[in-house]
């Protein structure tokens, strides 16, 4: 989501706490007294424990030692040895480097210099898009860190469009210095002068900061400082990242503070101590293997729409998830959904407030699953009191299979609010991993592999430079890579395709992290009746259609006017037990970026145009579809993969205005046998749908995201593609009718475990999705048609139903108010046997 307005709307309507968070430490102090006097009542008889610090009755976990000198192995990393050659072909600067090293600008990493000077060049050097310039895609910037310890005495200021990596054998240390003066140690973000965001977090996009170790132990406990300031949106990610807090009683340190955005994905980080482990806030993420020890508060939500927790531990913290955050009138949190997660010693596992019983019930709407606690005396604390009990055993652990709070709906009946226990969904044996939790990858960096292992696409004679026809280069790097067991590394740069670029099985493609682009061009792309994949993973049938493949750090997208375009058709069956296929941080971007030729001055929006089939612009007709997963495919494994048609022009000339750009379909899973996973998943702004799930089968998914193109209805859904049955389009033959968010037909064992369905505009006008206007910007977003599915914690913006079953209308948006959204927090339609 993209314009500036909604953190105004959500402090209006949510409630939202006033930026710094001034009192924050005076209401934990309060919440430790109530825990303190908790345990004093509701442990004395049936606990031996002792409550022997802040951070709860357990013993700590001792803090592991920094690491060592680095060994000579931690220079063998290839990411840092392999021949540097990517291209960023409209930089204003000639020569201009995407890749920096440092230590190249300077920096020591020894722990006793002062590198802060030195990391702040190597990332802002030769003109890149920082403070004070609105966002860019032509100065990328991959900033590596080799192994050691970085003193820092002031903010690191990350740029748009930037890696920040490590080396993940032996990651780096960024050791905040005893002096340091600033708020953050990691600036992401930074506030400027009248305390705006140097970027509207919601336009925040392609960044990640993988394999660090941030360590704040030499600040003085009683500074409020944070490791790392993360106002994001899509395609942005945290991984592989280590923070180390004070621990002392009293600290005010933070690791993670998120205060805006429209996330996003966040995986694989470790706290140790902190006031709070993470404080966040933002329109919706997925929060995914994280462990958190010794906090005072682990997790605390002073805003939310929809947050998916999977594989969260929490250890010898006060609290849990703080998710208290309220005006007095409206809380201010929306929705979460925590599953195949664990608090260990600790008094209360969750907290949530909802302090006007005038208002509806469906603030903080929380659902559990799989939740594991051992000496947890309260596992849910409610306004009053607690709400669902835990236990005080220190040896044997206590699950809760399912438990939430919240309206439900099913095909027959609805709103029925509830709280409490519940009957969890049988989870398919072919999702889950040994023990029962839902299986989950993380990206792989290969960094147990030597430099000889790669081949690049520079070594196959591919260009990057916007220009060339680079069709044949990659096509031998993918065939040759794949042949001979090697990993094919994408160098930096814009690679034009006049054809299908294939990716056979056995392909493991690793995008250099600034990632580069595969952009269509020319009229193979153009035939709407006989569309082609601009990106063929495996083939249709036959040799070739069964295998692995992994691929990460890589953009597709479309130049001009491609009506016969599919960015991404995958095909491949991993048949194998045990093995699947994945991809992580592969995105598809139509228009609104250098190169497209779909920017503001070829494709401006037009609201007082009435728009028909007769002057609708062809030449912004940019793809027929994003990404196809075709029926023969299983066994693929997503995760943070945002499909996106621009709904604004990036580059700075442009400073965000909208544009009008056309794309058919979005994600097409097609009478797919799965398994499928769907982590932290985005689909935005598409004609006919966002998600749709035609005959498939064991699926999960967990943040899904949708927005409505924001045109519509000018033109409607009806325009430009009339549906085609070959791709089983939904008729929508109502004038006035947008896009669907998510369509599930003939689909059995589908499992959403969250999902925000926005709808902001009708034909640009923003006031449709506004509290209290009376109006909504389009009838309808979420179909299941003759489908088995269960859904928790829905949010929909801007829709009038909820949702629709078989074609009746089942959960209007009044019967689930929710601040600026609407909620419901289960949805089954189990009965429905295909």
């Amino acid at each position: 989501m993209r314009f500036p307005s909604l953190l105004t709307l959500s402090v209006l309507f949510l409630g939202a706490t006033a930026l710094p968070l001034n009192d924050a430490d005076a209401d934990a102090d309060a919440l430790d007294a109530e825990i303190h006097e908790l345990l004093k009542r509701e442990t004395a008889e049936k606990s031996n424990c002792q409550f022997k610090s802040r951070h709860g009755p357990g013993p700590k976990p001792p803090l592991p030692p920094l690491p060592p000198t680095p060994p000579v192995t931690c220079d063998d990393f290839w990411l840092a040895r392999i021949d540097h050659e990517g291209v960023a072909p409209y930089a204003p600067t000639a020569g201009y480097q995407v890749w920096r090293n440092v230590k190249d600008f300077g920096a020591v990493g020894d722990g006793i210099a002062d590198d802060t000077a030195a990391i702040n060049e190597a990332i802002s050097s030769q003109g890149r898009c920082g403070p004070g310039c609105t966002g860019s895609t032509i100065t990328p910037g991959l900033i590596y860190f080799p192994p050691g310890t970085y003193r820092v005495t002031a903010p690191i200021i990350d740029f748009y469009y930037t890696q920040l990596i490590g080396n993940p054998g032996c990651p780096p240390v960024i050791k905040a210095d005893f002096n340091f003066v600033g708020r953050w140690v990691l600036d992401t973000n930074p506030y400027q002068d009248g305390g705006v965001l140097a970027w509207g977090a919601t336009n925040v996009f392609w960044r990640q900061v993988a394999h660090f170790v941030f360590d704040l132990t030499d600040v003085a406990f009683d500074t409020e400082i944070a490791a790392i300031h993360w106002p994001s949106s899509q395609a942005t990610s945290l991984s592989n990242v280590e923070f180390r807090l004070s621990e002392a009683p009293g600290t005010r340190h933070q690791g993670l503070f998120i205060e805006e955005g429209s996330g996003g994905y966040i995986g694989d980080l470790v706290f140790y101590g902190g006031n709070q482990a993470m404080i966040v806030g933002n329109q919706q993420f997925t929060f995914k293997n994280i462990a958190i020890y010794n906090a005072r508060t682990a997790i605390e939500h002073f805003w939310s729409w929809g947050w998916t927790y999977v594989g969260i531990s929490i250890t010898n913290c006060s609290t849990g998830w703080d998710l208290t955050s309220n005006n007095g009138t409206f809380v201010n949190v929306g929705t979460i959904t925590i599953i195949d997660s664990s608090i260990t010693d600790t008094p209360i596992g969750i907290a949530y407030a909802w302090p006007n019983p005038n208002q509806p019930n469906v603030g903080n709407t929380l659902i559990l699953e799989n939740l594991d606690l051992e000496n947890v005396p309260v596992a849910v604390r409610g306004p009053f009191g607690t709400v669902l009990p835990g236990t005080t055993s220190t040896t044997t652990s206590l699950t809760i299979p399912a438990w939430g709070r919240g309206n439900s709906y099913d095909e027959n009946s609805g709103p029925v609010f509830f709280q409490g226990t519940f009957t969890p969904p049988t989870r398919p044996s072919a999702l889950t991993a040994p023990g029962g939790r839902y299986f989950t990858a993380s990206k792989p960096y290969y960094e147990d592999q030597p430099l000889s292992a790669f081949l690049t696409a520079r070594e196959f004679g591919a260009k990057g430079d916007g220009s060339t026809d680079d069709t044949r280069a990659l096509n031998r790097l993918f065939e040759a890579a794949a042949k001979r067991k090697k990993i094919a590394y994408i160098n930096a740069g814009m690679y034009r395709v006049t054809r299908t670029v294939f990716i056979p099985p056995g392909s493991r493609i690793f995008g250099d992290s600034s990632f580069p682009v595969i952009l269509s061009s020319g009229r193979y792309f153009e035939n709407p009746t006989r569309p082609q994949p601009v990106v063929q993973v495996g083939n249709r049938r036959g040799p070739g259609s069964e295998g692995r493949i992994q691929w990460s750090n890589t953009i597709v997208s479309t130049r001009g006017k491609q009506p016969g375009a599919i960015l991404i058709e995958y095909n491949l069956a991993t048949t194998h037990a045990g093995q699947y296929s994945g991809m992580w941080d592969v995105h598809t971007r139509i228009g609104g970026f250098a190169g497209s030729d779909l920017q503001l001055t070829q494709c401006p929006k037009t609201p007082e145009t009435p728009i028909t089939s007769a002057n609708l612009d062809v030449d912004c007709v940019a793809a027929f579809m994003s990404m196809h997963i075709t029926r023969n495919a299983a066994n693929l494994y997503q995760e943070n993969n945002w499909i996106w048609v621009a709904d604004h022009d990036i580059e700075e000339p442009a400073n965000n205005q909208q544009i009008t750009v056309y794309a058919g379909r979005g994600l097409l899973v097609e009478d797919t046998r799965g398994p499928l996973w769907l982590v932290a998943s985005s689909v935005e702004h598409h004609q006919l749908y966002e998600y749709q799930f035609y005959k498939a089968s064991t699926i999960f998914a967990g943040q899904v995201q949708t927005e409505t193109a924001y045109y519509q209805p000018n033109p409607d859904a009806r325009l430009p593609f009339a549906p085609d049955a070959r791709y089983h389009d939904p008729e929508l033959l109502t004038p006035g009718d947008s896009g669907w968010g998510v369509r599930a037909v003939d689909t059995t064992d589908l499992f959403i475990y969250g999902a925000g369905l926005y709808s902001f505009f009708d034909n640009y006008d923003l006031n449709c999705s506004q509290v209290g206007t009376g109006t909504r910007c389009q009838q309808r977003i979420l179909s299941l048609e003759r489908s088995r599915a269960t859904i928790y914690n829905l949010n929909t913006v801007g829709t009038e139903n909820m949702v629709t079953i078989d074609g009746l209308d089942q959960a209007s948006y009044l019967d689930n108010l929710n601040g600026f959204i609407s909620s419901v927090a289960l949805v089954e339609t189990r009965d429905l046997v295909v």
